[in-house]
C-alpha cells in the first residue's frame, strides 16, 4: 500500500490512514515497520503451528497393538 500526501500537508499510509508523517520518507519508513511486523508474526504462527504438531505427535501414547517394524527384534522377556 503506498502513501498519500495529504490536504494538511502531511502523508498517510494506505487510503484508509490517518495524516499523521511529516514527511514522504518517514512514512515510507512506517510502511516497511508494518510489512516487517507482519512477516515476523506469520513465521511466528507457522513456527508455533509447527511445534504445536511435534508437541502433539510426542503426547501419543503407545499402541500396545502396534505391529513391530521388520526385522526389528523384541528383547526376551527374563
Amino acid at each position: 500500500m503506498p502513501c498519500y500526501k495529504c490536504s494538511n500537508g502531511k502523508w498517510k499510509y494506505g487510503q484508509e490512514g490517518n495524516c499523521q508523517f511529516d514527511t514522504l520518507g518517514s512514512c515510507e519508513a512506517a510502511e516497511r515497520a508494518i510489512h516487517a511486523r507482519k512477516k515476523r508474526q506469520t513465521n511466528e504462527l507457522q513456527t508455533n503451528e509447527e511445534t504445536r504438531q511435534d508437541v502433539t505427535m510426542a503426547k501419543k501414547p503407545h499402541d500396545p497393538e502396534r505391529r513391530e517394524e521388520p526385522g526389528h527384534k523384541k528383547k526376551p522377556k527374563k
